[in-house]
């Protein structure tokens, strides 16, 4: 089901709780999905941001054009994420947000990260994200912190 997505900063930063082992995750998964096929600019959608506290995000990664330029993707769904590595920090021009629309901020992101999260099927996993797959993810896990893209503003020294 689609979902409004939460424009009020002051939920957007109530910490999400951990997913457990015995919660049911398959409505969240789809809402998050339909709701974030429904904003076709969006690139990421965490469960907070459509009202579910529950630590569970869905990413789309871009892959591919094809000839008739239809965008392919792959999806990455991320349970409890908790990034263990990061490194190369840079800045992040006009990154946006679907919770603040026509809103864009100069951040600071890793380009490389290792995240350990479960997958979709409660499975525990570890993998690694760089370049445009990283700042994704580090927004949306952010986004289950309670943190926004105005919290990783970047600031000149």
């Amino acid at each position: 089901m689609i979902k409004p997505i939460i424009t009020n900063i002051k939920d957007l930063k109530r910490p999400c709780t951990p997913v457990a082992k015995n919660d049911n995750i398959k409505d969240i998964l789809a809402d998050l999905k339909d709701t974030l096929t429904a904003h076709p600019g969006g690139l990421g959608l965490s469960a907070n941001q459509i009202d579910y506290d529950k630590a569970i995000c869905y990413i789309k990664i871009l892959i591919g054009i094809d000839p008739e330029k239809k965008p392919h993707y792959k999806e990455v769904v991320l349970i409890n994420p908790k990034i263990i590595e990061k490194d190369n920090p840079i800045k992040v021009t006009n990154e946006g947000c679907l919770s603040f629309p026509g809103i864009t901020v100069v951040t600071k992101r890793f380009i490389y990260i290792t995240v350990e999260f479960l997958d979709e099927n409660l499975k525990l996993q570890a993998r690694s994200f760089q370049d445009y797959e990283s700042l994704a993810i580090q927004h949306e896990i952010a986004h289950l912190l309670g943190l926004t893209i105005f919290d990783f503003k970047w600031k000149a020294k």
